[in-house]
């Protein structure tokens, strides 16, 4: 599949990459919109739902989120977006912008 990945925006201060979603729009070729997010490992641990019963969190449900093993900086989240993109995988990994 040919990219479609024209450019990206991302929309929160990386500040807050350990304890939630740093949130990215996405531009395509073809003049759409769509929206996914980044968190990491220590991210996670810091915020989702809990087992009734445990203090441990789960996720569940966001095929939009994208999960990075490293501290995020802007050129970790291109590389990432062109490989998701490389593979043709860049509109399962976001949802549409209205």
């Amino acid at each position: 599949m040919k990219n479609i990945l024209k450019s990206f925006k991302i929309e929160d201060d990386l500040s807050i990459q350990d304890t939630g979603a740093v949130e990215v729009i996405i531009y395509l070729n073809s003049g759409e919109r769509r929206w996914c997010f980044f968190m990491t490992p220590k991210a996670l641990q810091n915020c989702g739902d809990w087992i009734e019963g445990t203090q441990i969190r789960f996720h569940c449900g966001a095929p939009h989120m994208i999960v990075v093993a490293a501290k995020l900086d802007e050129s970790l989240i291109e590389k990432t977006l062109k490989n998701i993109d490389r593979r043709g995988e860049i509109l399962l990994c976001s949802q549409k912008c209205d």
